[in-house]
């Protein structure tokens, strides 16, 4: 699960630094910064999983990639190419991993936490300025290893194993965003070669857990044609959602099972369904059932269909998966938005999922809020649950966490967290006494 995050120079965030939990909720008004976060995230990926794993910097715009960004100086703070971008990620160790210290045999580590440190510049071409990872284990606190770009654009690599009089060798540039090159001269001994590429791995592991659900999913077919694969994953559009079912359809594996349950529980339809509608068992069709009236995916209200994406993500992603969520409530009345806040409750317990939502929705929060004060809730708790304010500023985007208590309180409630409602009450008040007096006094009532 990632800890941290923090961004330097990256879009509004001059400088950016929060902690993770396992459900982590963004606030703010419109370009705050809150999708800037998860763009970076994805950035990230798009640039560590991409076709030419040279490019130290991905900034999008084919086809497969997650976001696009534009170049260099669409991307770093104020448009001054002159500055460096930056950015941090702490997570906990997935557990799997031998990390094994200069000379030591292999054996398993109890590694608690690592942090990639990254930084980018423009020279004649973007490239890494300096790649570094920290690891907090048991045995010790103070393990690192770096590379850097000298005065020369030479890369130099540097250690907390390095032989004295070695400590920046001259090594190769760095293969992509993240991985350290494998160079046994690098300490004393054959081990240096695998505790460097085991934690290439580790990072591997965190950014291929990343998925994603943008903000805007497609229409749904009126039918769906099974080619003979299984999809693995839900893309950002929501693509392969209706797939997926169909696939669980023909394995029963009960994804469809829960997927219907869930709708229901957002009292979005009385029964949802994928059903053969072909004798060869090719050709897919899904209803909905409302009021009695069962129809074609493709004729219900829209936010059946941009939830539905969300939902089979939500339960169909492996555990331990990093889900990126943008406004997940769209189209969704306020009933069903404080259904989706307790969906994420439960795939957080207990699918281990960890969610990072950028949302404008109050009724997400309420229900947030109401979890926390009930008793029973024991997973819904201020170190489970983070929420974050953003506001846009000249010298940069700033971030207020939201502080809320145990029993669901919100002790620092910042100004137009959720517009001006208490505002606005006040003022229609005051608007309709107003209002009243008048008429009183046009009929000769009242002073």
């Amino acid at each position: 699960m990632l800890r941290r995050i923090g961004l330097s120079n990256f879009k509004c965030w001059k400088e950016l630094d929060i902690e993770l939990a396992p459900i982590t909720l963004l606030f703010g008004v419109n370009s705050s910064g809150k999708s800037a976060i998860l763009q970076s995230l994805l950035m990230l990926k798009q640039t560590a999983c991409g076709f030419d794993r040279g490019k130290h910097l991905n900034f999008g715009g084919g086809e497969r990639d997650y976001v696009s960004m534009g170049s260099y100086f669409d991307v770093v703070h104020e448009h001054d190419a002159r500055r460096n971008l930056a950015m941090r990620l702490s997570w906990d160790s997935h557990g799997m991993i031998f990390l094994v210290p200069p000379g030591l045999e292999p054996s398993e580590r109890n590694l608690l936490s690592m942090t990639y440190k990254v930084s980018w510049g423009l020279e004649d071409y973007v490239s890494i300025s300096r790649l570094r990872y920290e690891l907090d284990s048991l045995e010790s606190a103070d393990e690192w290893v770096e590379v850097w770009r000298g005065d020369t654009n030479q890369y130099c690599f540097s250690s907390y194993f390095s032989e004295p009089g070695n400590e920046d060798a001259r090594v190769a540039a760095p293969e992509s965003c993240y991985a350290l090159p494998l160079i046994a001269s690098y300490g004393p001994n054959k081990n240096d070669i695998l505790f460097l590429q085991n934690i290439n791995e580790e990072f591997e592991l965190v950014i291929q857990a990343i998925q994603h659900i943008g903000p805007i999913r497609r229409r749904p077919e009126r039918h769906y044609i099974w080619t003979g694969g299984k999809p693995s994953l839900v893309e950002p559009d929501g693509a392969n959602a209706v797939e997926m079912l169909v696939a669980s359809v023909r394995e029963d594996d009960g994804l469809l099972h829960e997927v219907r349950d869930r709708l229901r529980a957002l009292d979005l339809v009385e029964n949802f369904d994928v059903k053969s509608i072909d004798e060869n068992q090719r050709l897919f069709e899904a209803t909905a059932e409302i009021g009695g009236v069962q129809s074609s995916l493709a004729d219900v209200g829209f936010g059946v269909s941009q939830v539905l994406p969300v939902i089979t993500m939500l339960l169909s992603a492996p555990q331990g998966s990093i889900i990126l969520l943008e406004q997940p409530e769209l189209h969704l009345h306020p009933n069903a938005q404080a259904a989706l806040a307790d969906l994420m409750l439960h795939v957080a317990e207990n699918r281990q999922l960890q969610l990072i939502v950028e949302s404008h929705s109050e009724h997400i929060v309420r229900r947030m809020q109401r979890r926390m004060a009930e008793a029973e809730a024991a997973f819904a708790k201020p170190e489970n649950i983070k929420m974050y304010y953003c506001q846009p500023g000249a010298g940069g985007a700033t971030i207020d966490e939201v502080e809320v208590d145990r029993f669901g309180q919100i002790s620092n409630w910042p100004e137009k967290f959720m517009g001006d409602i208490s505002g606005d009450l006040h003022t229609m008040l005051r608007a309709a006494l107003e209002r009243r007096s008048q008429e009183l006094e046009s009929v000769g009532i009242g002073s």
